[in-house]
């Protein structure tokens, strides 16, 4: 399969990443607070990169994992970052378990709903495409009730590799029988939205506001917008 430009036919189907798209990772900050006090802020960035980090070290390593473990483990290493070893191993069991935790309670990010009704009501196909576990994925559709908005709900868990590895892009084409330029993405990382682009896919970059460039890696360039500008992305208009 070649990737296509994403440009020359309509898109029927949109899949949506998760963790920092779909949900908001602002709150994550304050959950980090309550156990780091005055530097949860930091710890929460910190937590993140290792976390990204360390998926694209296990894909290029083979050395798989599933998300849930890869987030745990991150937060370990972030605590060390910002407070210091002695520090981190002070940190209560418990409050590192909800912690961890913490990925599947972020909220439902302002227009998300919205947009997935209305391009599910325009006759879209929808779905996420996440590299959150199965299990993980699933318990944030019931606790959202996301389920009568979606199609699909794909994890890296069926491939066990994480994104950007063109596998997971490939779930998509899969699960819809479409052709890859018939599918378009949506993600606020600009690391997902390159390899969405280079995959094929029409991407929606929900670029935040003093978010780095993406990166140079030869991918097209997306289309910048936020949650209330997705649909017309995809829809036109």
């Amino acid at each position: 399969m070649t990737p296509g430009s994403g440009e020359a036919a309509s898109v029927g189907a949109v899949f949506v990443d998760v963790f920092g798209t779909l949900l908001s990772l602002v709150p994550l900050a304050d959950a980090c607070e309550a156990v780091v006090a005055d530097r949860g802020a930091e710890v929460a960035a910190r937590w993140r990169a290792r976390q990204v980090e360390a998926t694209w070290l296990r894909t290029a390593m083979g050395t798989w994992t599933d998300f849930e473990k890869v987030t745990a483990q991150a937060l370990g290493v972030a605590l060390e970052d910002v407070v210091g070893s002695e520090a981190a191993v002070g940190v209560r069991v418990s409050d590192r378990r909800r912690l961890a935790g913490a990925f599947e309670t972020l909220p439902v990010a302002d227009g998300a709903r919205e947009a997935l009704a209305s391009m599910r009501a325009a006759g879209l196909v929808t779905g996420v495409l996440s590299n959150g576990s199965a299990g993980q994925l699933q318990r944030i559709v019931a606790r959202y009730d996301l389920g009568e908005l979606l199609h699909h709900v794909l994890s890296v868990d069926a491939v066990r590799v994480y994104k950007p590895d063109p596998r997971v892009y490939a779930l998509a084409v899969q699960a819809t029988g479409m052709p890859v330029e018939r599918i378009g993405f949506v993600t606020a990382n600009g690391w997902d939205a390159a390899g969405a682009g280079a995959f094929g896919f029409r991407v929606a970059w929900l670029r935040g506001e003093g978010s780095s460039p993406m990166p140079s890696v030869g991918a097209p360039r997306p289309i910048e917008t936020d949650w209330p500008g997705v649909p017309a992305v995809f829809l036109g208009g």
